[in-house]
Order: C-alpha cells, then sequence, then structure tokens
C-alpha cells in the first residue's frame, strides 16, 4: 500500500486546518442540516397523513 500524498492526508497533529477546508467543513454541516430538517418535516408528513387516514376510515 503505498502512502498518500500528503495533501490528502489533512492537517497533522498541532496543525491547523486549511480555510478551504474549514469553508469545506461548513458547507457540509449547512447541508446535513437543510437535510436532516427536511427528513424531519418528511416524517411529520407521512405521521399526518397516517393519523388524518386512521380517522377517516372509523
Amino acid at each position: 500500500m503505498s502512502p498518500q500524498p500528503e495533501d490528502e492526508l489533512g492537517p497533522g497533529p498541532g496543525e491547523l486546518p486549511r480555510p478551504e477546508d474549514e469553508l469545506i467543513r461548513k458547507r457540509q454541516r449547512e447541508r446535513a442540516r437543510v437535510l436532516a430538517l427536511l427528513l424531519g418535516a418528511f416524517v411529520v408528513l407521512m405521521f399526518g397523513i397516517t393519523i388524518a387516514k386512521m380517522t377517516i376510515n372509523q
């Protein structure tokens, strides 16, 4: 197994991450939050539809 180039390994111990790495991580966190909110809204919608169907059939 050949070692990876130093650029792909990320910052080593005691080193600060590069500014572009921080920007990438920030964007990933923002996307993850949006996706979590959308997933939560979808779950609530499905729950509401299920409850509505159950009350109609009774």
